[in-house]
């Protein structure tokens, strides 16, 4: 069976986090090179694969989702966030610096360098879920989902949120179809997290 609410709920989310990505890119507008043919490389490759996501998960199937609604817990806080920030602050401070300077010309400013690298390390993480995608869902699964409340935990929870987060839970929606289906889409979202990728590097002239 086929749900219309669920998969506009998805198609809801995909476009929320699309509308994210342009604002961090927006804030960046005065270092963009070649606007124009960037952003119809974005829109050809993110709007088509929010659109299959949110395509797929309107199917029903016997099978569940590896991680259940129930087993996540309230794992989240803003004394946790705050927790987290020794550990993330440094971080993004580091890739900060790695994609300003990555070019002699200029390299990608913040915030949108860190999406940049939110990108190259969701690419990397769906290359492979292509080949064990249950190991890489439960090592996601269990930073994000850490039931303690150190600052150990904290600092690795947001950053799995934060860098693992899209390529996790798009693995633990398709945990839940055959391997037919998700390997496929896998592969395809690795192709689609690359030219994503190219476009926003293109857009900064590199």
């Amino acid at each position: 069976m086929f749900s219309i609410r669920k998969s506009l709920k998805t198609l809801a989310k995909g476009q929320l986090c699309f509308l994210i990505m342009t604002f961090i890119l927006l804030t960046n507008v005065s270092h963009w090179h070649d606007p124009l043919v960037s952003w119809i490389l974005i829109l050809m490759f993110v709007q088509p694969g929010i659109f299959l996501l949110a395509f797929v998960d309107g199917f029903r199937t016997k099978k569940t989702v590896e991680i259940e609604p129930e087993e996540r817990g309230n794992v989240f806080s803003f004394k946790g966030f705050l927790k987290s920030l020794w550990f993330l602050v440094p971080l993004l401070l580091f890739f900060t610096l790695v994609t300003w300077y990555a070019d002699f010309d200029g390299g990608i400013p913040f915030p949108s360098g860190i999406l940049a690298v939110f990108l190259m390390v969701n690419c990397s993480l769906s290359f492979l879920s292509f080949i064990m995608p249950s190991y890489v869902l439960t090592i996601y699964a269990a930073n994000a989902y850490d039931k303690s409340k150190t600052a150990w935990s904290e600092g690795f929870r947001y950053i799995a949120i934060y860098f693992c987060g899209l390529n996790g839970e798009i693995q633990n929606l398709l945990s839940r179809f055959p391997f037919y289906v998700q390997r496929p889409i896998t592969l395809l979202l690795c192709i689609w997290y690359f030219l994503v990728l190219g476009g926003i590097i293109n857009m900064f002239g590199l």
